[in-house]
């Protein structure tokens, strides 16, 4: 007579699948603050991003170029930075902000204006920046 054996999984095996699924929704769920970073990869080519007399010294812009958005400041008079302005956090539009940093208005993350790096989180990422420059009368962001 055979005798059939029903295997169970013990405790043990249960409590492991269960955090190895609970791990990958995690990892699911958090990765997308890296797939925010739908950057274009450079070309070098320079694209008119905003006329230079509307953004003062010290001031900031948002610029829409070829369908992407970018922030924009001029920390003097002959210098230009260009940041994405796609949250690294979770791809919220990040805005021009006040006074040092750029602002998220979706979860509070601050970004300095003069490197893209996280003054404040949540975003544990900076900003991904392009060259840019004054032409001109133009601003032009490098592509």
């Amino acid at each position: 007579m055979k005798q059939k054996i029903t295997l169970l999984p013990t405790r043990r095996s249960v409590i492991e699948a269960s955090l190895v699924a609970g791990a990958a929704v995690t990892l699911v769920s958090c990765g997308s603050g890296d797939k925010a970073q739908d950057l274009p990869e450079s070309t070098g080519t320079a694209t008119d991003a905003i006329d230079a007399a509307k953004l003062p010294v010290q001031g900031t812009a948002s610029v829409t170029v070829d369908g992407r958005g970018y922030l924009l400041y001029r920390p003097d008079e002959s210098t230009v930075l260009a940041y994405t302005s796609v949250c690294t956090h979770q791809g919220c539009k990040v805005g021009t902000g006040s006074g040092e940093v750029f602002e998220c208005p979706c979860h509070g993350s601050q970004f300095s204006k003069t490197d893209g790096s996280v003054a404040q989180g949540p975003a544990k990422k900076s900003l991904a920046r392009f060259a840019a420059a004054i032409e001109g009368d133009k601003v032009k962001i490098y592509l």
